[in-house]
């Protein structure tokens, strides 16, 4: 997750009947994509004086939670969870300055929903607080849009007039929200290794992937989806399953 440099501006003040509020949190931005680096959320801070003040802050936290089901958690690193004052030491001492600060923060794991925090800080005389106030952002849903490869069963199949050999049958499965592809499906079995190239895999979809090799119980089989990591695959840990047999025929494993 990356942390952007804080954009900071100032407003002109103009007169108003209606004093306007002291703090604001406006221009939610929610950036959804494919690529993780290019996932965003990013507000805007406004923040006018109170009386007698001689230095504005700020501090911004993220939260996020990865389900309902799960809090809202505090998200650390970064320029997060620091207070960072105007460039101009001076604004905030005259009555009609508007401090206007951009938060953006990049690289959103996901899936996961994200909520900015702003805390707001007015420093007096001899560094006394005059007061704090705090505003939280609505929330950034980022969903996982990257592929997700899945060997997900291995069905071990007798093969007629050949009882030196099994007929291994993998079900491979996207269960991400994007096409994948391509890439190779890898069987290995001691030192008998085979491949079957595939050119695409919908979201959502499956595939068989039939391979002839030794009986079962010779040795554990394994079969990998994508094991040169072709692939954009946002969870490795299920692209390989192993089975182990007792039995030469009829075995199935499956998640």
């Amino acid at each position: 997750m990356a942390f952007c440099t804080l954009a900071v501006g100032v407003i002109a003040a103009t007169s108003v009947s209606a004093e306007p509020p002291r703090t604001q949190l406006t221009k939610l931005m929610c950036v959804t994509a494919l690529d993780p680096p290019s996932r965003a959320i990013s507000v805007t801070a406004v923040m006018r004086p109170l009386k007698g003040t001689s230095k504005l802050q700020i501090k911004f936290q993220l939260y996020a939670r990865s389900s309902s089901a799960h809090p809202f958690a505090r998200v650390q690193g970064g320029d997060l969870n620091h207070w960072v004052s105007p460039s101009d030491p001076t604004l905030g001492q005259r009555s009609a300055d508007v401090w206007s600060v951009i938060k953006q923060v990049v690289d959103l794991k996901a899936p996961a929903t994200y909520r900015v925090r702003a805390i707001f800080r007015w420093i007096g005389a001899h560094n006394k607080v005059l007061g704090m106030m705090s505003r939280t952002s609505a929330s950034c849903y980022q969903p996982e849009l990257r592929p997700d490869l899945q060997v997900k069963t291995i069905n071990v199949e007798a093969v007629q007039g050949n009882p030196n050999r099994n007929a291994y049958v993998a079900v491979i499965r996207n269960r991400g929200a994007t096409a994948a592809g391509p890439f190779q499906v890898q069987f290995i079995d001691g030192s008998d290794v085979k491949s079957h190239s595939v050119a695409t895999l919908p979201a959502h979809s499956t595939i068989h992937q039939r391979f002839i090799g030794p009986p079962c119980t010779s040795g554990p089989a394994t079969v990998t989806a994508d094991p040169v990591d072709a692939v954009d695959d946002y969870d490795r840990a299920n692209n390989s399953l192993k089975v182990t047999c007792s039995a030469s025929a009829g075995v199935s494993l499956a998640r």
